[in-house]
């Protein structure tokens, strides 16, 4: 009997619990993660986990430490930007002073080298040599043997008194070639023909050769504030004279002048090389009244002019 009681108490009690007991809180459901939240963060900064982070705390309920989180976030970006400014404004003091060094010495970061191959009778290149001011120095005479390569301060205004007075024969190339300090730069301006080279057993192969006109500078400065030119001019023109046949087809020579020379100089003046040609090729005269004579002969200049490029 005691028994039967025990179980029947027990049995009340527990559904005394059921329908007495406190209400259970509901639970709340799961929430998304904010769609700022990329599935890569390969490409996100450090910042931008920082705010991904609070972001996640504020779905979670964490409102607290999702603040903290996000004030700390705030404060890196602010000492950030502060340290940015600040590296602008030293940067921008240095390119400042940088400038006006430059300025001080009279050497520009680039060199524009003014160049010119042409071709003129003698007697029009003794009246050059006449006219013409060389730069001499007790140094430059006591070195200077070979009269070919010299430095002039008015070159260019003369070549062009020579030209519209119709004395300059033919004007190969004139390229404006822009380069720094002790970079080299070259021009190139002409085409390629093909070669027929016998190859055996009734074949030939192609090659093809370049010719025209090509130019490679490279200014260098000097302690002196002087500008060190390294320049290597070439010109080359296909020559029938010298032809020969292959397997029925004429195939040109190959007629090359080419000079390779260096000079100290200032910006402004203009470094020449002269060579002669004891058979100069016929060719048409450029704003003068008659042709060259086969049997004179046919000078060329090589002419470089380095000034400051702005």
């Amino acid at each position: 009997m005691f028994a039967h009681y025990s179980r029947f108490f027990a049995l009340s009690l527990c559904f005394a619990t059921i329908s007495f007991g406190a209400e259970p809180k509901e639970c709340r459901p799961p929430q998304r993660l904010p769609q700022s939240a990329p599935e890569k963060s390969g490409n996100l900064s450090a910042l931008d986990h920082l705010r991904i982070v609070w972001e996640q705390l504020e779905a979670a309920g964490l409102a607290e430490e999702a603040k903290k989180l996000r004030e700390l976030s705030d404060q890196l970006n602010q000492r950030i930007l502060r340290k940015r400014a600040e590296l602008s404004r030293q940067m921008t003091a240095l390119q400042q002073q940088s400038e006006q060094l430059r300025q001080l010495m009279g050497t520009p970061d680039k060199i524009l080298c003014r160049c010119c191959i042409l071709e003129l009778s003698s007697e029009a290149a003794a009246e050059f040599a006449a006219a013409a001011e060389p730069v001499r120095s007790p140094t430059d005479l006591q070195k200077r043997t070979d009269s070919t390569v010299s430095v002039f301060k008015n070159a260019e205004e003369v070549i062009q008194q020579l030209k519209n007075s119709g004395k300059v024969s033919v004007v190969h190339a004139s390229p404006h070639i822009v380069t720094a300090l002790g970079q080299p730069a070259t021009f190139k301006s002409g085409g390629e023909f093909p070669i027929l080279i016998p190859a055996g057993a009734d074949q030939t192969s192609v090659e093809w050769r370049p010719f025209g006109v090509f130019c490679k500078v490279e200014p260098r400065l000097l302690d002196t504030g002087k500008i060190q030119l390294l320049f290597s001019p070439e010109i080359s023109h296909q020559d029938f004279t010298n032809a020969v046949k292959v397997n029925g087809l004429t195939v040109p020579g190959l007629t090359v002048r080419r000079v390779n020379t260096q000079a100290e100089m200032n910006l402004g003046e203009t470094l020449v090389v002269r060579t002669v040609s004891s058979t100069g090729r016929q060719s048409k005269v450029v704003n003068a009244k008659s042709e060259s004579p086969p049997e004179k002969k046919t000078v060329t200049l090589f002419m470089v002019t380095p000034v400051a490029f702005d």
